[in-house]
């Protein structure tokens, strides 16, 4: 798949197969008037009112965190492995843990619930990303349910 992140009108121009945003670009009922009915449309959530909104906003997939620390972005808060258990007990929607997740931590996510994550900086920050992406799939392929490993290029500072 292919998902243009933070640029609804660039995803349609694409032809992308989705678009994702994050809590300060257009609201997920703003962008899906853009994108129509059939593109993806995903959303970062940082609490679980957000990501009730998205529920509610008819967004097709989350990414909720950050869960820790991460060189790809900075952020104050984190609302961590509290808030994954509780949109893994509540919501849904396919979601994705984001932030800061790599091997040395990716048990304490799927002990949440969670069984999809998305990687920047544990795969393409290291000598051999092939390796690293390896791991994390073999773990999480060896965790009951569906893996899910989707791999997110670094944010550029803004």
């Amino acid at each position: 798949l292919f998902i243009v992140n933070d640029r609804p009108d660039l995803a349609v121009l694409s032809q992308a197969d989705g678009v994702h945003v994050g809590q300060e670009e257009l609201p997920v009922l703003e962008v899906r008037a853009i994108v129509g009915p059939q593109m993806l449309v995903g959303v970062s959530t940082h609490s679980l009112d957000q990501a009730r909104q998205a529920v509610l906003d008819v967004a097709n997939y989350l990414g909720c965190g950050p869960t820790f620390p991460s060189r790809t972005k900075e952020f104050d808060d984190f609302p961590g492995l509290r808030f994954l258990r509780e949109v893994a007990a509540e919501v849904r929607l396919p979601a994705f843990a984001i932030g800061g997740i790599g091997p040395e931590n990716v048990a304490s996510v799927l002990a949440t619930g969670f069984r999809r994550i998305a990687v920047g900086q544990s795969v393409t920050g290291v000598s051999d990303p092939a390796d690293a992406a390896r791991q994390l799939a073999q773990v999480l392929r060896s965790e009951p349910g569906p893996p899910r490993l989707a791999p997110v290029e670094p944010a550029t500072p803004t």
